[in-house]
């Protein structure tokens, strides 16, 4: 979103987030009693050696790989196509600690990658340890078992969830200006809107914005839908042309610098909402306000999925309005713990919120068969301050639907 200039150095130092990253790995790291760990996760790698990654439209656990220490600079194997342009550019890391790396898709490639972990391992003076791994294939683990026999292996992801946790005021400002990049996304959006416009046609102009402003990828399968298609849901953008007196439902978001936006918005476009339309938004609206009343230290995620989910009762919509979670972390990944209010299944750890926690919070109720849609949701980024929270995205609500 801007340049190096020589005039200030009031903006990110990228030294310090690094340093600031390792920092908060290597307390977790000894916190969970680990000597190394082994990331094969794509935004663990990230995190924990700075690598930008060569997307894919599915998550690959198998190409790139990052071992980490108390003591020594992290070890990052690459994918080999990628390993001249890693040992040009990323500075910060000894040359020979970027190696390359194979796809680790076939059983004997596999076999000879941990293979050559192992032996990394045992040069630290670790391959005896306590090793936490983040996440792997089953012919990965077995075959790791096999080069480490003296290792005790465990979950290393839970550490680096926890490291990840807590943003760092380096993360933080990147977070800031990836929620800057999605506004601008989003009022692009909106500005588009004409009648007869497609989804996929409001998407494109968004996307256009968001590469001209350097993000790297978007957040997930980004939402542009309208009409009866926002309920139930429909979790992309259609060839469906945009008509007056539509809901139009947005779910915008994207990578800047390592760091991911989600922010989402409802609107009525080019005409009067009718009166279950603004029900429902009012509903998801005062949802939103108990989110930013209790997103705070001193409260917990189980105090606010019940008190936000209360809203949706007293509304009459709980039919329509338990969906999915609440929230989730955002940061290094688009989508990351600790979650908010999940309801697919029993189990989710009580915590309490934290200073330096920032979170994706997304209330939504889906009515079906409302003349112009009856699928609302209100997403904002949120970053839990000492003495309460932060918007990161101030963007307006649509002011026709709350009846203003």
């Amino acid at each position: 979103m801007y340049f190096a200039v020589d005039w200030t150095d009031k903006r990110v130092d990228f030294k310090a987030l690094r340093e600031g990253r390792l920092k908060r790995l290597r307390e977790s790291m000894k916190k969970h009693g680990l000597d190394a760990l082994l990331t094969f996760r794509a935004e663990n790698i990230r995190y924990m050696t700075g690598l930008r990654p060569l997307w894919w439209p599915i998550t690959f656990i198998t190409r790139n790989a990052s071992i980490l220490t108390q003591k020594e600079d992290p070890i990052l194997y690459v994918t080999s196509g990628d390993m001249e342009r890693c040992r040009a550019t990323m500075g910060w890391l000894p040359p020979e600690n970027i190696r390359p790396c194979a796809s680790m898709e076939d059983p004997g490639v596999t076999d000879s990658m941990m293979k050559e972990f192992a032996k990394t391992l045992s040069d630290l003076g670790v391959a005896n340890g306590r090793i936490g791994v983040d996440a792997v294939t089953i012919d990965m683990l077995y075959a790791l078992k096999r080069h480490l026999p003296n290792a005790e292996i465990v979950d290393g992801d839970e550490c680096v969830k926890e490291a990840k946790a807590i943003k760092t005021p380096e993360e933080i400002e990147l977070l800031r200006i990836s929620s800057k990049c999605a506004q601008i996304g989003m009022a692009t959006a909106i500005n588009s809107l004409q009648p007869g416009i497609r989804e996929c046609e409001v998407l494109g102009e968004v996307m256009k914005v968001f590469y001209s402003l350097g993000m790297e990828v978007p957040q997930c399968n980004l939402i542009v839908t309208s009409g009866a298609q926002t309920a139930p849901l429909h979790r992309f953008a259609s060839d469906k042309p945009i008509m007056p007196g539509e809901l139009v439902f947005m779910d915008l978001g994207g990578c800047f610098n390592g760091y991911f936006s989600d922010f989402t918005r409802t609107i009525i476009f080019g005409g009067k909402p009718n009166d279950m339309q603004k029900r429902i938004y009012n509903a998801v609206y005062e949802e939103m306000m108990v989110v930013h009343e209790l997103l705070k230290p001193g409260h917990t995620n189980e105090e606010l999925s019940k008190a936000a989910r209360n809203v949706i009762k007293k509304h009459g919509f709980e039919e329509y309005g338990f969906l999915g979670i609440l929230g989730h972390g955002i940061g290094i990944s688009g989508f990351e713990a600790p979650l908010i209010g999940e309801l697919a299944a029993t189990g989710e750890k009580v915590y309490e919120f934290q200073p330096g926690m920032v979170f994706s919070c997304e209330p939504a109720i889906l009515v079906p068969n409302v003349p112009g849609g009856g699928g609302v949701r209100l997403e904002d980024t949120i970053l839990v301050t000492e003495t309460g929270n932060e918007i990161l995205t101030p963007f307006p609500y649509d002011e026709n639907l709350l009846g203003r």
